[in-house]
């Protein structure tokens, strides 16, 4: 009986574990997937709007959207070094806000229209969470995901973007940024 419940408890805990494998997740070079997030105003963002730009994309919960800050600083600052890039380069926040409810809905607009101003770049709310789900992003991690104009995905890191890893980004930037 006890091998039967055990044989049971392991089939379960398996399902549960494939079911929290992201379905899709991002691979350089790859196209970046179709998906549509909104502001606060309600001004839809969707792949086709990454065309043409390069695309440096935040993707974050409320409890992950702090740990890259100093990055999302340290971009803003070199984009505006860097005059190839000022017109040409994007950095967006996109929050998921699957977790909001009828009741506080209106206080996450707020929320993010002051982020957005406190921290100087469009910030986008992902309502449903169906694009952390197709793009495979960690919810448990900040996600950093670099697009270039032809919707092609250059870069992504889950997680808190080192110090010794920002030359390397700064550097495919520059690089990408010659090519729009």
């Amino acid at each position: 009986m006890r091998s039967f419940q055990a044989s049971i408890s392991l089939s379960v805990m398996l399902i549960l574990w494939i079911l929290t494998i992201p379905a899709w997740s991002l691979e350089i070079g790859s196209m970046v997937p179709s998906f549509t997030v909104v502001s606060p105003e309600g001004e839809p963002l969707s792949r086709e709007q990454l065309l043409g730009k390069l695309s440096v994309i935040f993707y974050d919960t409320r409890f992950t959207a702090s740990s890259n800050n100093d990055l999302k600083y340290a971009l803003a600052d070199f984009r505006n070094a860097h005059p190839s890039l000022s017109k040409n380069l994007q950095i967006l926040q996109i929050i998921d806000a699957s977790s909001a409810n009828f009741f506080t809905r209106t206080i996450w607009k707020r929320k993010i229209r002051e982020n957005a101003r406190r921290y100087g770049i469009t910030i986008y709310a992902d309502w449903s969470g169906k694009m952390r789900r197709d793009f495979g992003f960690r919810p448990d991690l900040s996600n950093v995901l670099v697009v270039d104009a032809q919707g092609v995905v250059r870069y992504v890191f889950f997680g808190k973007v080192p110090e010794s890893e920002r030359n390397a980004l700064f550097t495919l930037l520059l690089n990408l940024g010659k090519s729009t």
